[in-house]
């Protein structure tokens, strides 16, 4: 069977993209074992196994598995997070343990639309926090949280919600402006589009 080197498919879950060196050498060894054409990082920290044999999709997903994070049944798509104070000589706060935090943020019903988060752990903004649905950065105050971004075809910088929160209170607020979209957007609404109808006075009124 000759590859179309068009086709492709997408591993998701990589846990914000950190991979320890053994687990780098598993996926190597199993793209290897089935003669995968070529790999890619997406911009969402997922695998993308480019020009594959359809016929091999099923064994290969099977097998890469455990190293993934199932996706979240609420569409909160992926965290992006930075290194952060763990890994960076500029991380103010810790943006890795914030996200796997947000990671098993679960709601009671699922969002009109998928959401995507990014994390950076100081002002440099490394994940594009204003970018995002969810943004959060990291500053000598604390994190700041930012609602509504959008970095598609339709660009949008998203508002700031507020400042100077610990780890705790940014979880809290993340899930109540979540509510809210949740409760107050139109079915497919992606929040850039719900933040321009809704408005940040609107929630903030709501959050805060």
């Amino acid at each position: 069977m000759t590859t179309n080197l068009k086709t492709f498919t997408i591993i998701p879950g990589l846990n914000m993209g950190l991979l320890a060196p053994r687990e780098l050498g598993v996926i190597v060894a199993i793209l290897n074992k089935y003669a995968v054409p070529m790999a890619k990082i997406t911009p969402a920290q997922r695998l993308a196994l480019l020009g594959l044999d359809e016929s091999k999709y099923e064994q290969i997903k099977a097998e890469l598995k455990p190293l993934t994070r199932p996706a979240s049944a609420n569409d909160l798509d992926y965290v992006h997070a930075c290194p952060g104070s763990q890994w960076c000589k500029f991380g103010i706060s810790d943006s890795l343990a914030l996200g796997a935090r947000l990671e098993q943020l679960s709601l009671a019903a699922p969002l009109p639309a998928k959401v995507k988060v990014g994390i950076s752990g100081c002002r440099m903004s490394c994940a594009g926090p204003y970018v995002r649905d969810v943004g959060i950065f990291a500053t000598k105050k604390g994190w700041t949280l930012v609602f509504g971004g959008n970095g598609g075809g339709n660009p949008r910088l998203g508002d700031i919600v507020a400042e100077g929160l610990s780890d705790d209170q940014v979880v809290d607020l993340v899930r109540k402006c979540l509510t809210v979209y949740q409760q107050q957007a139109k079915y497919k609404s992606r929040t850039a589009r719900f933040m321009e109808r809704f408005g940040i006075d609107a929630l903030k009124a709501a959050v805060l």
